[in-house]
């Protein structure tokens, strides 16, 4: 019985994937829908947020700059050939081994590192991407609202709250918070997930078509995770979160013979980015070396490129620098073009305390590509271990107006304001990281400190008394 309510609930709600935000092929609003009545766009957009301040403060978030922005390129790139009208997504990289992608209301969406671990290609992630894409898209969120009389925006809430709880990895405590607060209606529930899991698929693998990537990626992807089932006591996460039957995958692979199927391989971006999460998670380095020296004998030259790089930063993990640095500089001289082997660099001398390598490093990768964030955050660290704060500003200013709700970057900045003599904005820079964790008390602390501090300048007085009085309604606001 408990396995069944994991899939139905967990599954079920995670599938609440969807957010009304975006009207779908029109600018105009659809006055006949009556999902608008619901909940409205900008509700949802607020109960997203909201849930994801929660994850942050409870689920192991991998803040790797590198990781992070391929991840939002790949998930950019396939909203884009979506339904989605003006995209305006949150997306979060969860720090665990385990399979598995999500999205909730308000368009956020989540995939673990583990989907980058066990995914054969780009395709194949974005196949996962697209299904959750599809998901907002198609609104299931206010569809299954409206189809659950009995559920209010009180019990969809306390629902997000366990899937924090499950994400973070006490996944019985979530089951059973989902359980207490849904336990009613389990059949009827477990069969409109498998609705809207069929729509997200058709609408997902035309998704992936469009952007140019192959519809058969996913049924590859399901009968790999089933085949993980067969073999194995339990399942893959992403099984219990997205229930996959031997019909669904005859049905996906049955769509994707109707559509386009390009010629594609795994990109040279997808291999290093899977090369850079594996080197973080085999239990010894002994194993990772002997891994990656395998792929070195035994596979093309994009992924003994990959193999390469893993090796170098297995290198960095056991802080071998000078080891680190002679494989990343061989892989930089003989793929110049490639800015992730320029990318690793900093990371080596950074890790090593070569803050001018890193800062030269960086200043080049900025010229070549002015908005790249992996560098933006690399170099900023280098300016600020280098007593250089003041330099790290004009990077880290820009950047927030783009990213607000990063806490990565508002941590950096609030140490670069504070080592420059900027008391008042280092507050609020640390207020909003402890907000986007969830920590509204420490926040509010932070931000009393800041007015403190600003109280002889009017301008930025009046801006942070504003900031503070958002915080305190976002804060109390109930769903």
């Amino acid at each position: 019985m408990f396995a069944v309510l994991r899939v139905a609930l967990l599954g079920s709600v995670i599938l609440l994937a969807a957010t009304p935000l975006y009207a779908q092929q029109s600018d105009l609003p659809d006055l006949g829908d009556p999902s608008m009545a619901v909940m409205s766009a900008d509700q949802e957009h607020r109960l997203g947020r909201s849930w994801l301040r929660s994850l942050r403060g409870q689920a192991p978030i991998m803040e790797d700059p590198v990781v992070q922005e391929y991840a939002e390129s790949l998930v950019y790139r396939l909203a884009s050939f979506s339904e989605l009208n003006e995209p305006d997504l949150a997306i979060v990289v969860i720090n665990t081994p385990d399979i598995n992608a999500f999205a909730v209301p308000g368009g956020v969406i989540g995939l673990n590192a583990g989907l980058f671990l066990n995914a054969a290609s780009d395709d194949e992630v974005a196949s996962v991407i697209a299904h959750e894409i599809a998901h907002v898209s198609q609104r299931h969120f206010s569809r299954r609202y409206i189809q659950s009389q009995k559920m209010n925006i009180g019990v969809l809430a306390a629902m997000l709250a366990s899937i924090a709880v499950a994400i973070a990895g006490d996944g019985q405590a979530g089951m059973a918070g989902m359980a207490a607060t849904q336990a009613g209606a389990l059949q009827a529930q477990l069969a409109y997930s498998r609705s809207n899991e069929r729509e997200a698929d058709r609408v997902g693998m035309q998704t992936l078509s469009a952007a140019g990537l192959d519809p058969e990626a996913m049924p590859r992807f399901f009968e790999r995770m089933l085949e993980q089932q067969r073999y194995a006591g339990d399942p893959p996460e992403f099984l219990l979160t997205h229930p996959v039957t031997e019909d669904r995958v005859a049905d996906t692979r049955a769509r994707a013979r109707n559509l386009p199927h390009p010629n594609t391989h795994p990109s040279e971006q997808f291999l290093l980015v899977r090369a850079r999460v594996q080197s973080r998670y085999f239990d010894s380095i002994e194993r990772s070396r002997s891994y990656f020296n395998r792929q070195i004998d035994s596979g093309n030259n994009a992924q003994r490129q990959a193999a390469r790089y893993g090796l170098a930063l297995t290198d960095l993990r056991e802080r071998d620098y000078d080891g680190a640095l002679q494989r990343m500089a061989a892989l930089n001289k003989e793929y110049p073009d490639e800015l992730w082997y320029d990318l690793g660099l900093m990371e080596i001398n950074l890790a090593k305390g070569d803050y001018p390598a890193v800062i030269d490093s960086g200043r080049k990768v900025l010229r070549i590509n002015p908005r790249d964030y992996g560098a933006s955050v690399l170099l900023s660290r280098a300016y600020l271990l280098n007593k250089k704060p003041a330099q790290a500003l004009p990077l880290l200013e820009p950047l927030l107006l783009r990213r607000p709700g990063d806490p990565q970057l508002w941590s950096l900045a609030a140490d670069a304001w504070g080592n420059s003599g900027d008391q008042a904005r280092a507050h609020r820079g640390r207020a909003e990281v402890q907000f986007l964790h969830g920590q509204d008390r420490a926040a509010f602390q932070q931000m009393r400190y800041a007015l403190k501090e600003a109280s002889g300048q009017f301008a930025l007085h009046s801006q942070l008394s504003a900031r503070e009085e958002e915080m305190k309604k976002l804060s109390k606001e109930e769903f």
